[in-house]
Order: C-alpha cells, then structure tokens, then sequence
C-alpha cells in the first residue's frame, strides 16, 4: 500500500513502471509470423517490441505524441514480419491515455491514424490482411475509447468541482476579513476612546475611570466572542465549537449605539415605518455598515451622531449621520471599511452612499431591497 501511494503520488515515477512493466510484458509475447507457438522472435524483434513501450514513460505530458510514437514502432514490429501473442498492450494504454486527456476531435484523428497504420503495417508483413483482425481491431479501438472518455468527463467534473471549492473558500476568506476588520476596528476605537478617559479623570472622578473601565471590559469580552466565532470556520470539522453568539442583527443596533454613547458620542437611535423581518444576511449586513459608520464617528472625533433605520415600502434605508464631525473632505475610496461597505451592500442589491452632508457634517446611508417572495404555483383551471 505504501508502494502504490507513492506511485500516486508521483505520476512520473508511476508512468516509468508502467513503460517497464509493458515493455517486459510484449517482450514476452514477441514471436516470428507463421511460428506462433515457437520460439520468440529474432533480437532485432525483442528490441522493437520492448522499446515500442518506452514512450509511455512521457505518456501524461505528450498523450498524443506518445500514441504516435507506439503506433509506429509497432507498425515496424509487425511490417518486419513479427507477431505478438499477448497484443499490443503498448498501444492500448497510449490510446486510452489520449482519450482520457485530450479533446475530443485530437483523439478521434490520432486513433483513426493508428488504425490505419496497424492494417498498414499488417499487410506489408502478410500477404493477406485478415477481416477478423481488423473488426477486432475497431472493436477494440472502440472499447479503449468509451473508457478513456468516461475517465476524462470524470476527471474534468472533479476538476470543476475543486475549482468551485476554491471558489468558495476564497470568498469564505474575503468575508472573514471584512469581519474581522469591522469587528477589531469598532472595539478597538471603543478601547482607546474609553482608555483615555480613565486616565484623565483617573484622579479627579473615580467613579467615571471605574465606569469607562468596565466599558471596556465588556468591549473586549465582546470582540473576543466575535473573534472566536469567526474563526471557528477556520478549525477542523473534528473540533466543533458551541455557546458562541448569534451574528449580529438589526435588534442589536440598540446595543451598539449604547456602547457608542458609552464611548463618549451621544448616539440616537431613530425608527421609523412598519419593521419587517429581514434575513439574517442582510441584518448581518446593515449592522456591520452602522457599525463601520459609527467607529468612523469614533476615530474622527465626532461629538453626535444620528442612527435612523426607516423601514420603507420595497426597501430598508440605514443612515448614520455626523452633523459637525466627520473627515474634512471626501473619504478615501481605498480604505477598507469603505469598500467592505459597498461590497457588502453589492452582495444583496443593495446601494451605499458615503460622502459629506450640506452645509457640514457627513452620512452614510445604506438601501438594502428586501428579499422577494418566492412566486406561488397556479393551481390549474
């Protein structure tokens, strides 16, 4: 078992055996025409039939050129006048090598050409050209190509199915670092704006320091929790985590704006229309913007903010509004929480507006459609 797995492993080694064994294999079975159960054949004919086998060596990375290359050094074998009682094994793996990794149109040329080839050389080394030979000739050539092809849709379907996989794990990865950016960014903001406040009231009002400590406290047994629930989807299935929180939704933007305020900013919090029950997706989604657009509040030194969820006919709008902070100017279209909100409101159809307000101040407003119904079937007349 240890052999073959390294064999598997090293499809070049493997294809070396595989020329070896066939090579010994039509050594065996070389005889002189019209001696069939004598002696083998002359040097000259062991020579061909052993070295007829050797360009399966390269069979995988030239599938084409190898097949040629047997086909006529068989054609040599058999127009000299030599026999083979155990077949033409050499040609067989060759031609199932093409079928199994060529086009379709490639494979049908070169086989046609073998074939014309071996009844070739069969007439040039007798004088009669058997019909039976030749129908078992085709029928073989159609066997060998019936496998090779199943081989090569099999292959290309787990081909396809590994590139999804990638796929998917790559968008896995991008979603997991634009979580991490919003989680470790808001909290971290959070940290440092509740930080130096204790210590600058660490003196003169402890109970301030005491409150902005305990702040912080529950800010980072917050973040870890996120933290360790995103990357849980990085652990093995043999390791499962349990009791880690729900992903954030639109019920807990009462939560984050508290802690803002907590932080120093004086958050409100405004609904307005009917609420209606979002997917988690886009309530994971609208969070994270609110969020993003607070902690940007948070680092610019915004003193107010305004949070309204308005709850429309056919879509949600988010607005977080600075009406006297923000950045001065337009915002980097390259930061990373400016693009992860764009591309997050994409993923759902969503659209984003980022940039400042007239006369002052700066916005962010998100218009998330909701999701629709799934049509219902008529039921016939």
């Amino acid at each position: 078992m240890t052999a073959l797995r390294e064999l598997r492993a090293r499809p070049r080694l493997a294809d070396a055996v595989l020329a070896l064994l066939v090579a010994g294999y039509q050594l065996a079975g070389a005889t002189e025409l019209g001696d069939p159960f004598g002696a083998h054949a002359r040097p000259l004919g062991l020579v061909l039939a052993a070295v007829s086998a050797l360009p399966l060596a390269a069979r995988r990375r030239f599938p084409i050129t190898t097949l040629v290359a047997c086909v006529a050094l068989m054609g040599v074998f058999y127009a000299l006048g030599f026999r083979s009682q155990l077949g033409q094994l050499s040609v067989i793996v060759a031609a199932y090598t093409v079928w199994a990794h060529c086009r379709f149109r490639d494979a049908l040329a070169v086989t046609v050409f073998g074939l014309i080839a071996y009844e070739t050389s069969m007439l040039f080394g007798s004088p009669v050209s058997p019909v039976g030979d030749t129908l078992l000739s085709l029928l073989l050539a159609t066997g060998v190509a019936a496998i090779g092809r199943t081989a090569y849709v099999r292959s290309h379907r787990l081909r396809d199915a590994e590139h999804d996989t990638e796929l998917a794990v790559a968008e896995e990865r991008v979603r997991i670092a634009h979580e991490l950016h919003d989680v470790v960014s808001h909290h971290l903001s959070v940290i440092s704006v509740q930080a130096n406040l204790a210590r600058y009231v660490f003196d003169s009002a402890p109970d301030t320091a005491r409150g902005a400590l305990d702040t912080i406290t529950g800010t980072t047994t917050e973040a870890l929790d996120e933290l360790r629930r995103l990357l849980s989807v990085l652990r093995p299935p043999q390791y499962p985590l349990e009791g880690y929180r729900p992903q954030p939704g639109l019920d807990d933007l009462e939560t984050l704006a508290a802690r803002v305020r907590e932080a120093g900013i004086a958050v409100g919090l405004r609904v307005t229309g009917t609420p209606r029950t979002l997917p988690p997706g886009q309530q994971l989604c609208a969070f994270r913007v609110a969020q993003e657009a607070l902690t940007n509040v948070l680092k610019h030194g915004g003193a107010t903010a305004e949070l309204t969820l308005d709850y429309r006919t056919e879509h949600l709008v988010l607005a977080v509004t600075d009406p006297g902070g923000g950045p001065a100017g337009p915002p980097n279209p390259g930061g990373h929480g400016l693009i992860g909100m764009r591309e997050r409101a994409r993923m759902y159809g969503g659209v984003i507006e980022i940039g400042p307000r007239d006369p002052a101040g700066f916005a962010v407003v998100l218009t998330l459609p909701y999701p629709r119904p799934l049509a219902q079937p008529q039921e016939p007349e």
